[in-house]
């Protein structure tokens, strides 16, 4: 454990350096999980928007209800970033 001159920098008092470590970890892990969401978020979208543009028939052709494009796109999404 560090140890700081207190009277230099009083601010530093009780100052764990190891708690501290603690800290910066979960907030990285806080934007890489936030970073993953957003990517997972864009990717449905993406996934909606072009099976939402395919007609009834295509649609029935590749095996997919109207109703079912928002479970197979979130599906997709998943899978997509699983690959990685």
């Amino acid at each position: 454990m560090a140890t700081y001159n207190v009277k230099a920098h009083p601010e530093f008092a009780g100052y764990d350096l190891r708690e501290a470590n603690g800290v910066s970890n979960k907030i990285r892990r806080f934007f890489k999980n936030l970073s993953v969401s957003l990517e997972e978020r864009r990717a449905y979208r993406q996934a909606v928007f072009e099976l939402s543009q395919l007609s009834d028939r295509d649609l029935a052709d590749i095996g997919i209800a109207r109703y079912d494009i928002h479970s197979v796109a979130l599906d997709a999404a998943k899978a997509k970033l699983a690959d990685r």
